[in-house]
């Protein structure tokens, strides 16, 4: 295959733009440039949400002191009753997450 670098492309090319999808003009320009055999691309705002959602989560305290002082309030009322179990999955759970039980 030989390229002639003379020749030019059927149609200049333009930059690309974001496209308001619930824009007519918008609309307007998908129909052009799939009609033109073009590629429209629409990007979502998921991203933007993840990222907020992740700096809510980095922005949020490790311990949770009301809950925290509810336990600590129920144990010296004697109103916390776990059973052998409940402590047994409890403590496995804890070393399986931190890999001591390797």
């Amino acid at each position: 295959m030989r390229i002639d670098p003379n020749s030019q492309s059927p149609e200049p090319v333009q930059p690309d733009s974001v496209q308001d999808p619930k824009n007519p003009a918008s609309q307007k320009a998908e129909q052009d440039a799939n009609a033109a055999g073009g590629v429209q691309v629409q990007l979502s705002t998921s991203a933007g949400q993840v990222a907020a959602l992740t700096l809510q989560a980095l922005n949020a305290p490790a311990v949770r002191t009301d809950r925290v002082d509810a336990l600590r309030q129920a144990v010296r009322n004697g109103d916390y009753n776990a059973t052998n179990e409940q402590v047994a999955a409890a403590m496995y759970s804890d070393m399986s997450a931190s890999g001591a039980n390797e």
